[in-house]
């Protein structure tokens, strides 16, 4: 992998539940059968003062005659961060430690910790009563919490000598209850039996830590539970014997919750002790209550096509789908260090990862025609790099942004046969550069192909030429071409952007009248959207009363689809722009089809963002669909968009 990650926060293990009752001596139901004097079942214990840039040093855990001793010691600084001369302090940060039940947890609560250096040596394995340690810490600072997930219910005790606490764990043996019979074996039909059996309850449930850190929900009656594949965090309340008053509590915190997705929450039936199931379904679901687009005047919900990325393009084939999906893996404090992924998902199959190499934000990518070499764009910050993988071994073959291309890559195509690849960007100038896959010394296959001027804007290769634009207050926008072997750039025509067809027979071109003062462009005279017959030469202009930035063609060439943007007084839109203010249109983007055999224009959809792919045929449109709220957070998914009305 290209990072290394920072250590994540949590470091969970399996554990096996200790056993019940020694020599088969006999108690009665629930009472204790060891001596707990000393240690608390309820309440909390609480101690320690002021610390400046307090740091848990130390984390121990050892199992000690049928208790588990969990040690915590504390000094000021961090060395290993190379913030400040770490130094030692004669007591622990203000704490309170207490206990949560079913599933039973035991929590150490800090008013503030500045750093958390326990991670690099800590042994996640070193005891059976604990299954997972994960830390909490809100986004806003303040209050942090280290859980300790426990396989069954622990009574605790707490001492105090100088900078170290100790908290002993003593497992409480009780007498199970009597089994009670039932006609199921066992199995429990929680949408006929309102009140939970013995030995269950009711839970609320949600997948929605992340925005629980975020400070995107309260939801105080919730707290973080480590799922059953003890590599994820959920949510979830506290035990209910009755499902009535699982379900008040849930549709009372989606009614006062704004930022709660209501796919996300559900309540479940759970046996004591057990820990709730997680799936990686539980992170998409609220993707399909999602009305991605409106049409005729109403929002509608489009099938999903990837309810876990967003669309690049189609594989060598026509079968399958490449998207981008984003990771988050917890870091220390409860955040999240987030990445994307290539996946690919098969027609009628199931997604795979691509290739094992991690991207800050994967803004594009394209095959070359051959199929063998796969193109990345990414995007991280202020800069840009593009970087091309052989689609076989997936492994890296180069850097571009390293051999010439600069990190302000904003555009880049293939030539006919996938040999080489061309760019517009810069590390200083922008111009348009070749790097030429078929020259055998590495250090030889990059050159400027021009560096007189160009828009970082279209980009194409077409029979034996690069093509661009370039737009200057004397002449205003025109494209040009040129013979990447050598020679000078030729006029073409005016025109600020363009693209050419899949089958390179046509070329749609927009050509926007330019106010240089005001830096608007508006549909008036010498304005022109239009297509050109490369073969005839016929020329096909396309009515629309607004300026026209962003259009596509379908891979057959039979529609070419366009935008109007009806946020901003059609002043322009990015590649893949997204609805602006909230409270504002939700659907600002108009998407339109001009039908090649009919010659005519007509509204597809109004969507919430201008970044759409397109399928095998131009029957299909691929909507790469983020939510506003969240930017990606709650739903990040592709959706179909029907074209044929």
């Amino acid at each position: 992998m290209r990072r290394i990650l920072a250590a994540a926060s949590m470091l969970l293990m399996l554990s096996l539940t200790l056993g019940g009752c020694k020599n088969g001596e006999t108690v009665s139901p629930g009472e204790a059968t060891q001596d707990l004097a000393g240690f608390s079942i309820e309440g909390s214990a609480s101690g320690g003062g002021t610390v400046r840039n307090a740091n848990l040093s130390l984390l121990e855990m050892r199992d000690e005659n049928g208790d588990t001793v969990v040690t915590l010691d504390f000094v000021s600084d961090s060395t290993l961060s190379g913030e400040g001369t770490q130094r030692d302090v004669v007591n622990p940060p203000k704490y309170k430690v207490y206990t949560l039940g079913k599933p039973f947890r035991l929590v150490i609560e800090f008013e503030s910790l500045a750093y958390w250096d326990y991670e690099r040596a800590f042994d996640p394995d070193s005891s059976e009563l604990v299954q997972g340690v994960f830390n909490y810490s809100p986004a806003q600072g303040g209050v942090f919490r280290l859980y300790m997930q426990l396989a069954r219910e622990s009574a605790f005790m707490v001492t105090n000598e100088d900078s170290v606490v100790t908290v002993t764990l003593r497992p409480i043996r009780k007498a199970a209850p009597t089994p009670q019979a039932t006609g199921t074996g066992g199995a429990v039909d929680i949408l006929e039996d309102e009140a939970a059996p013995a030995g269950f309850a009711y839970y609320v449930l949600a997948n929605a830590y992340r925005d629980y850190c975020s400070g995107l929900i309260a939801a105080r009656e919730m707290t973080p539970v480590l799922a059953s594949d003890g590599a994820n965090i959920l949510l979830i309340s506290e035990a209910f014997a009755t499902k009535n008053a699982a379900e008040a509590l849930m549709q009372g915190i989606l009614g006062r919750e704004a930022g709660a997705v209501p796919a996300n929450w559900e309540v479940v039936l759970l046996a004591d002790g057990k820990l709730p199931s997680y799936s990686e379904e539980m992170d998409y679901l609220a993707a399909y209550d999602v009305a991605s687009a409106r049409q005729n005047g109403e929002p509608v919900k489009l099938d999903v096509a990837i309810p876990d990325g967003l669309f690049l393009a189609m594989t060598p084939g026509n079968d399958g789908l490449l998207y981008t999906r984003r990771v988050a893996e917890y870091e220390a404090g409860g955040g999240a260090n987030e990445y994307e992924l290539l996946y690919v998902l098969p027609v009628g199959g199931e997604a795979r990862k691509l290739i094992d190499f991690e991207f800050q934000r994967i803004e594009s990518a394209r095959y070359s025609p051959d199929g063998r070499k796969l193109a990345v764009l990414e995007r991280s910050g202020e800069s840009a790099h593009l970087y091309v993988f052989d689609v076989d071994s997936r492994d890296l073959l180069t850097d571009l942004s390293s051999m010439g291309f600069g990190d302000t890559v904003s555009a880049y195509c293939w030539d006919g046969m996938g040999g080489r690849i061309f760019s517009i960007g810069g590390a200083g100038e922008i111009a348009v550069n070749q790097y030429d896959f078929n020259v055998p010394s590495e250090s030889k296959r990059y050159s400027a192909v021009d560096k007189k001027g160009v828009d970082e804007t279209s980009l194409a290769f077409r029979d034996g030429e690069v093509y661009f634009c370039e737009t200057t207050l004397e002449r205003g926008a025109q494209m040009f071409r040129i013979k990447p072997e050598g020679g000078l750039r030729r006029l073409y025509l005016a025109a600020d952007a363009f693209a050419f067809s899949q089958d390179e027979r046509y070329l749609a071109y927009t050509h926007n009248k330019t106010d240089f003062t005001s830096g608007t462009a508006a549909p008036e005279a010498g304005s022109a959207f239009a297509v050109v017959d490369l073969q005839t030469g016929e020329v096909r202009g396309i009515e629309a009363e607004f300026s026209v930035f962003t259009f596509l063609w379908s891979a057959d060439a039979k529609k070419l689809f366009y935008f109007e943007n009806m946020l901003s007084g059609n002043a322009g839109e990015g590649e893949g722009a997204d609805a602006a203010s909230p409270g504002g249109d939700p659907y600002p983007y108009r998407l339109w089809v001009y039908d090649m055999e009919t010659g005519t224009s007509r509204v597809v959809a109004d969507l919430t963002t201008t970044n759409i792919g397109m399928s095998a045929s131009g029957a299909l449109v691929y909507v790469c669909y983020t939510d506003a709220e969240t930017l990606g957070d709650v739903v990040r998914a592709t959706y179909a968009l029907k074209t044929d009305g």
